[in-house]
C-alpha cells in the first residue's frame, strides 16, 4: 500500500511537471497553455484507477481527490516553482519544490509527433496525435493524445519503459469539461491551513497506516514480510497483463 500511495502520487505530480517541461510541443501538439477550464479526470494504471476534479488557469492546475480514504488536494503552481499537498480534512499541507518531485524534472523528447485523425472525446472534437518520447533517464514512451479544438488535453493512452519500469501503461480521460475562467483562491493554500510534513500527514490517516494500524515507520518485520508476499502475488499477475499491454501497443515502438 506504501508503494502504491507514492507512486501514484508521484505519478500525477510528474505529469504535471511532464507537461511543463515539453512547452516546445504544445503548440505543435495544439495545446493552448493558457486555456482555463474544469471537468473531471479519469485514470488508469497498474495500481488501479482514479477519479480527480480539475481546475487548470493556464499552468496553474487544482486536482481534488480521495487520497488512501481522505479528501485530499494537489495545487501545481509552475510560477513559483511549487507543488501544495492539502488534507482538506485536516486543515493541513505540504509545500513541495518541483525540483524534489521523482521524475518531474526528466527533460521529455518528444519526437515523430504527427496528427493521425480527428475523433470526438466527451463532446470535444479532437485532433488525434502519435507521439514517441525520451527521458534523460534513458526511459522511452510512446502513445495518443487527443487534443480539442479549444486547446485542451482532452485523453491520453501512453505506455512508458525504462530500467526500472517495464511496459507501464497510463490512460487518462477529461469528462464533464466547462471552459471558462476559474477562481483565483482555488490555486492558493487557504490562509487557516497548517504547515506538516508528508510523513505526519501520512501517520494522521488511519487509511494510509500499515496493517496493525500503526504508521508506517511502526510496522512490525512479520508484517512487513507478509505484505511483501502479498504485493509479489499480485505483481506476478499484473506482469501478465503487462504482457498483453506490451503486445497491444508494440507497434509504436517498431
Amino acid at each position: 500500500m506504501r508503494a502504491i500511495i507514492f507512486t501514484v502520487t508521484t505519478l500525477l505530480l510528474s505529469c504535471t511537471a511532464s507537461a511543463q517541461d515539453m512547452q516546445e510541443y504544445m503548440e505543435k501538439f495544439g495545446i493552448d497553455k493558457n486555456a482555463s477550464f474544469s471537468g473531471t479526470r479519469h485514470m488508469e494504471m497498474k495500481e488501479g484507477q482514479l477519479e480527480s476534479f480539475v481546475r487548470q488557469d493556464g499552468e496553474k492546475m487544482r486536482m481534488e481527490m480521495n487520497y488512501g480514504g481522505m479528501p485530499t488536494v494537489v495545487i501545481t503552481r509552475p510560477d513559483l516553482g511549487k507543488y501544495y499537498m492539502l488534507m482538506t480534512s485536516m486543515s493541513m499541507y505540504r509545500e513541495v519544490d518541483a525540483g524534489e518531485i521523482p521524475g518531474g524534472a526528466n527533460d521529455m523528447n518528444f519526437s515523430e509527433a504527427s496528427k493521425v485523425g480527428r475523433e470526438t472525446i466527451n463532446g470535444y472534437d479532437c485532433n488525434k496525435i502519435k507521439a514517441k518520447f525520451k527521458d534523460k533517464e534513458g526511459g522511452k514512451g510512446g502513445g495518443y493524445y487527443w487534443v480539442s479544438d479549444e486547446g485542451i488535453l482532452m485523453k491520453v493512452d501512453m505506455i512508458y519503459q525504462s530500467r526500472k519500469q517495464k511496459g507501464q501503461r497510463m490512460v487518462f480521460e477529461m469528462r464533464d469539461v466547462e471552459i471558462g475562467p476559474q477562481d483565483p483562491s482555488e490555486f492558493e493554500v487557504p490562509a487557516n491551513y497548517s504547515s506538516m510534513s508528508f510523513g505526519a500527514m501520512m501517520g494522521q490517516n488511519p487509511q494510509m497506516q500499515g496493517n496493525s494500524g500503526q504508521p508506517y515507520e511502526e510496522q512490525s518485520l512479520g508484517e512487513e514480510i507478509a505484505d511483501d508476499a502479498k504485493n509479489e502475488t499480485e505483481q506476478a499477475v499484473k506482469d501478465e497483463s503487462r504482457k498483453s499491454i506490451r503486445k497491444g501497443l508494440k507497434k509504436l515502438f517498431d
